[in-house]
């Protein structure tokens, strides 16, 4: 048997990677084994930032006064706002770059800027970062970094990750001039400000990044997004915005095999923009290959609606392979839940708004969910019997030549004070005890549980088997997730 002194370091460090930074510390505190293991995490993610004081707290103190510790920074995020304490330290900037130089082995930087002069205080940083071997680049500010620091950035080779995100002033940068350097490495793209690009600059950028996996546009033209997905054959994770139907080439080449599709979107009314969902259904011409579906919407009255004919496509198309299905406040009827848990039986997270008059509605719509593990649904509680009304929408048919007219619920008529239902810890119990079932997280309005395989006490075994003993020494707890209860 080791002794805790003589523990290998390659033994412990997997069990501390598990613990934060404050029992990180206490771990160092341990014995030299311990001290070993625990200090190049303590040193892997350093972090600048100033307190409410304006008192500095920013690691290159540590690294100048002990530059062996330098060795273990893989990851670093610098931000404007210490650099504005020049006025207090003016040596503020030389302390931070000196110690950067020492980061010989760091692959990952994220520069936040929130200030007005992001080109003084980035530069000095870009500087020393051209000469670390980075493969994640991430870059948020407020200002364009300017013209000296795009320079820069245009020559810096072998980048994996990269984020452009400058919210404001300046012209938008989707890495023209850059992207041949990218093109052997570059899998994950972020682009957070496309509007006003032309598409077929936009295209010509991506046509040199074929490597790319996963893409997050904003601002793109919706009609343009069918044309660069066909310039990526390896993307596998979108991340866009519907901003309104257009006209665009459809693309003769085959549009890639998306796994994970994400869709920011807005609209006046609970019908949805325009075209959403045959647009949507046309980034996904292929069958099972999508695992998670999330939709990021917002209506000024009501909430947007999705329709029962894009459910039935979905469920059709993604039936062995959709896991997640996360859209946020847009509505389901219970009978749309009920259609993705019979028809996706790998389903294991499923987040939406529903109107049902109890518990026993949902319980029973979800039954056939046996993979689910999360539900998370913003109810409307309406009185039992109340008739739904349709409303009519006009859709592209399967053959994608004629248009079909289809219906879907419409609950915009009722009001989230129709009624108040209680959802209790009982009935959360009852919900993730069915034979077969893996739900372990429930939330029902107001009502989140979560529940879990304790070890039971000597007073569990004497209780019956609805207070969750199961099986030999274990039993099903359920607990209130009081962090994320409304009330």
């Amino acid at each position: 048997m080791y002794s805790a002194e003589k523990v290998p370091v390659d033994l412990l460090q997997p069990l501390l990677d598990h613990l934060d930074r404050r029992d990180l510390v206490s771990a160092s505190l341990v014995n030299w084994s311990f001290n070993r293991a625990a200090t190049p995490l303590l040193y892997r993610t350093l972090d600048s930032h100033v307190k409410d004081d304006n008192a500095l707290l920013h690691p290159s103190v540590t690294l100048l006064r002990r530059p062996e510790l330098a060795q273990y920074v893989w990851y670093v995020t610098e931000t404007g706002a210490v650099q504005v304490l020049r006025q207090i330290d003016p040596r503020i900037t030389e302390n931070i770059t000196a110690a950067l130089r020492l980061c010989t082995n760091l692959v990952s930087a994220t520069y936040v800027d929130d200030t007005d002069t992001p080109e003084a205080n980035f530069l000095p940083i870009l500087k020393v970062l051209t000469t670390l071997p980075l493969k994640e680049l991430v870059i948020r500010t407020h200002h364009d970094v300017g013209e000296a620091a795009w320079a820069l950035l245009n020559k810096i080779k072998g980048i994996r990750r990269l984020s452009v995100w400058s919210l404001n002033w300046g012209p938008p940068r989707v890495l023209q001039g850059w992207a041949d350097l990218l093109s052997p490495t570059l899998t994950h793209l972020e682009l957070g400000r496309c509007a006003g690009v032309p598409p077929t600059i936009l295209i010509s950028v991506f046509l040199k990044l074929p490597l790319l996996r996963d893409i997050r546009l904003k601002g793109v033209p919706s009609a343009a997004i069918p044309a660069i997905m066909a310039c990526l054959p390896n993307l596998i994770a979108l991340d866009t915005e519907y901003l309104g139907s257009g006209n665009y080439r459809v693309p003769l080449t085959p549009l890639p095999a998306l796994q994970r599709l994400t869709v920011r979107t807005g609209s006046v009314d609970v019908l949805g923009p325009e075209q959403l969902w045959t647009w949507t259904r046309s980034l996904l011409p292929h069958m099972g290959s999508l695992q998670s579906f999330v939709l990021n919407s917002f209506a000024v009255y009501g909430q947007t609606t999705i329709p029962w004919p894009f459910i039935v496509s979905l469920a059709g198309k993604q039936r062995g392979s959709l896991r997640e299905f996360a859209v946020g406040v847009a509505q389901l009827t219970l009978d749309s839940i009920s259609h993705l848990c019979l028809n996706c039986p790998a389903l294991e997270t499923l987040i939406c708004s529903v109107a049902s008059p109890d518990v026993a509605s949902i319980a029973k719509v979800i039954c056939c969910g046996k993979a689910l593990r999360t539900l998370n649904l913003h109810v409307l509680w309406v009185e039992d019997g109340v008739v739904e009304r349709f409303t009519s929408e006009f859709c592209v048919d399967s053959s994608g030549h004629s248009e079909t007219k289809v219906k879907h619920f419409d609950y915009s008529h009722l009001t989230s004070e129709s009624r108040k239902v209680h959802f209790s810890k009982e009935e959360a119990r009852e919900m993730m005890l069915r034979p077969g079932c893996k739900l372990r997280a429930v939330r029902l309005g107001d009502f989140p549980y979560t529940g879990r395989w304790v070890l039971a006490s000597k007073s569990d075994h004497l209780s019956d088997s609805r207070n969750g003993m199961v099986n030999g020494d274990l039993t099903f707890e359920v607990v209130e997730d009081i962090t994320h209860s409304a009330r």
